[in-house]
């Protein structure tokens, strides 16, 4: 099952897609404005969205681009009834996968659908390279470690997916838990956070377990 976001503002055509689109086996939840979209949009639980192009509350465009810029990864189809092949352009440039022009034909939604799904379905796997310690995006974006970060993020990566607490971090890292301040933990957190956030569209696969530490997903090493 794809979970699918539609924001159209023409009721009949709305209706049609989603319609489809369930009897297809999809989740989707349906908003005719930019305004209705941010109420429902959920990064992490939407694979596909569906934009018009022309909104009575902006341009699905410019939507499209302010997602990209802000490294949201679903998958990102235009409606549009502007067929020339500078819009085309237009919307590939400003991160659009997909430009579907009106009439919409359904086959070929539920087709484009299906690939971005599977897309979505593929791992993006970070590189943990022990030997120059340097921490790499799925792309090859290379961010080089401290000694510290190095410390922390090879501790996560030896339990992937699993909540590491703060203590065993920390021996890790060569820190007396019963003396270090544990603040000091969340900052080098952030640093590391920024210092991703900063250059690549990936999402740093690191996330906090509020009373416990830290989890982050399999990451690959060369060690």
């Amino acid at each position: 099952m794809t979970r699918v976001l539609l924001l159209e503002d023409e009721r009949e055509l709305r209706e049609e897609v989603a319609s489809y689109l369930r009897r297809q086996g999809h989740e989707v939840v349906e908003v005719s404005s930019i305004k209705q979209f941010h109420q429902f949009f959920q990064p992490l639980s939407t694979d596909v969205l569906l934009l018009d192009r022309m909104l009575p509350d902006g341009d699905g465009l410019e939507l499209a681009s302010e997602l990209r810029s802000a490294n949201v990864r679903s998958g990102i189809i235009m409606f549009t009834a502007r067929d020339a092949s500078k819009d085309r352009l237009e919307g590939f440039r400003t991160g659009a996968d997909h430009y579907v022009s009106k009439p919409v034909r359904m086959e070929e939604l539920g087709a484009l659908i299906k690939v971005l799904s599977w897309r979505m379905g593929q791992p993006e796997l970070w590189q943990l390279d022990v030997n120059q310690r340097i921490l790499k995006d799925p792309d090859g974006v290379e961010f080089p470690l401290t000694t510290q970060e190095f410390a922390f993020l090879k501790a996560l990566e030896k339990s992937p997916n699993k909540a590491v607490s703060r203590d065993i971090l920390l021996e890790y890292m060569g820190k007396d838990p019963q003396h270090y301040d544990a603040r000091n933990l969340d900052a080098l957190v952030l640093r590391l956070r920024k210092k991703t956030e900063m250059s690549t569209r990936h999402a740093l696969p690191l996330k906090t377990v509020h009373g416990v530490g830290y989890v982050m997903a399999k990451i690959a090493s060369n060690e």
